[in-house]
């Protein structure tokens, strides 16, 4: 009697892939290559954002509104990230975030992870160290189109302006923020 195959559906193949990865996961680290430091000069960029801020937030469009919160952000993943939290915000509002670079890109992208379950991704950060302004925008082709501006008053204070356009050529979303270091 010749040996039957075992057939299995695509999804089940994919599930065994997908636990025999995530338990040799542990193995990874120690096959890997030591962990890159961040270049001194990347490094001080993302310092200036880190630490304890307190915020003070204007909303401009839809609806006017303003408010406070505290915003903390620390140093992740053997320094390589700064994870801001936000707290449960006035509102009732929470934001997560991830703030890293790009060597390839040579960009500073910011993932913005909102209870809603709305994720927005600012991937194209630059840098002016003259100006000591950080700025995101949305490329012309890009879904929607953005434009974020944090500028560096002071060693200790941050002023933020962000505008996202409505799909019709306007702006949907303004807002701007004076945050005060710790």
């Amino acid at each position: 009697m010749p040996a039957q195959r075992l057939q299995l559906p695509f999804t089940a193949v994919c599930r065994v892939v997908f636990i025999v990865l995530v338990w040799s996961m542990p193995a990874f680290p120690a096959m890997a290559q030591p962990a890159r430091a961040l270049p001194a000069d990347v490094r001080a960029v993302l310092e200036r954002f880190a630490g304890t801020w307190e915020v003070t937030l204007t909303v401009r469009k839809p609806r006017a509104a303003m408010f406070s919160y505290v915003l903390r952000n620390t140093w992740v993943l053997d320094d390589h990230f700064l994870h801001g939290d936000t707290g449960v915000k006035p509102d009732g509002s929470h934001e997560l975030s991830m703030f890293g670079y790009d060597p390839v890109a040579k960009a500073y992208p910011l993932w913005i992870f909102y209870a809603s379950g709305l994720v927005a991704y600012l991937q194209r950060g630059e840098w002016d160290e003259k100006a000591l302004t950080m700025s995101w925008r949305s490329a012309a082709a890009d879904p929607i189109q953005y434009r974020s501006r944090c500028r560096f008053e002071s060693t200790r204070v941050l002023k933020c302006t962000t505008q996202v356009g409505d799909g019709r050529g306007g702006t949907g979303i303004e807002f701007e923020s004076v945050s005060q270091r710790r």
